[in-house]
C-alpha cells in the first residue's frame, strides 16, 4: 500500500529536480514533464481519498451528506471532467443522450467519486480506440446509471472478487498510471449502498464490461 503512494511521489520529485537542475532544453520537454507531473499527482490523490473512504468505511462511517438535487444538472457537471479524462487517454467517449430530470436525495460529491472510480476501472481494461459509453435512464422509481466499455472484459475468475477491498485484477494497460488500491470498487459499492441504491455488474471477457448503479428517486 505505501509503495502505491510513494512510487508516484518519488516521480514527481524526480522530475521537479530535472527542471530545478536545468535539464529542460526547451520549452516542449518543460511541458512535457509538467504533463507527466500532473497524471503522477492526480494518480496521488485519487489514491489518498480512496484510503480516506476506505478509513471511514472500515470505521462504518463514510460520510454521505444527502441533499436533494435535480438529477440532470448535477450529472451533467459530474461528467464533464470524465469525458475529458477518456478522451485523452485515447479512447472514444459516448455521453448520455437524454439525462432524466428528476429529483434525488444524494451527496454529489460523493456520486462524483464512485463515476470517477467506475470509469477510472473501465481505463483500466481497455485500450486506445476503445469506447466507453454512460447512459442514464428512469427504472421502476429508480435513476440507473449505467458505464459501458468495449474493453477486455472481467476475466471469470475475477469476477467472484471485484467488489472485494484490495483486490486488483489484471489490466489491459502496460504503464502503471492508472493503478489504484483496489479499493475503488468496494468504496463504489460502500457509498451506493449508504444512498439507498444498489450496483452491479456484467462481463464478458474479450467483450467488455458492464457496471451500473441506482439511486431511490424522492
Amino acid at each position: 500500500m505505501s509503495r502505491d503512494i510513494k512510487t508516484p511521489i518519488t516521480t514527481i520529485k524526480a522530475y521537479i529536480e530535472a527542471i530545478l537542475e536545468g535539464l529542460c532544453s526547451d520549452e516542449e520537454t518543460l511541458m512535457e514533464y509538467m504533463e507527466i507531473m500532473r497524471t503522477h499527482t492526480d494518480k496521488t490523490a485519487r489514491l489518498v481519498e480512496d484510503l480516506l473512504v476506505h478509513a471511514l468505511q472500515e470505521l462504518g462511517q463514510i460520510s454521505v451528506e444527502l441533499r436533494e438535487v435535480y438529477s440532470r444538472s448535477a450529472i451533467k457537471t459530474m461528467l464533464k471532467p470524465i469525458g475529458h479524462s477518456v478522451q485523452m487517454n485515447g479512447l472514444k467517449y459516448r455521453e448520455p443522450e437524454h439525462i432524466p430530470n428528476v429529483l434525488i436525495r444524494m451527496d454529489p460529491i460523493r456520486i462524483e467519486q464512485v463515476l470517477s472510480n467506475l470509469v477510472s476501472n473501465a481505463l483500466k481494461h481497455t485500450a486506445p480506440g476503445d469506447t466507453i459509453h454512460i447512459n442514464t435512464e428512469l427504472e421502476n422509481a429508480l435513476f440507473k446509471v449505467t458505464i459501458v466499455d468495449s474493453g477486455q472484459g472481467i476475466r471469470a475468475q475475477d469476477m467472484p472478487f471485484v467488489f472485494e477491498r484490495y483486490f486488483r485484477g489484471q489490466t489491459s494497460r502496460t504503464d502503471n498510471t492508472l493503478e489504484g488500491t483496489g479499493l475503488g470498487l468496494s468504496i463504489c459499492k460502500g457509498i451506493i449502498e449508504a444512498h439507498g441504491g444498489h450496483i452491479s455488474f456484467s462481463s464478458k471477457e474479450g467483450q467488455g464490461t458492464l457496471f451500473q448503479f441506482t439511486l431511490p428517486i424522492c
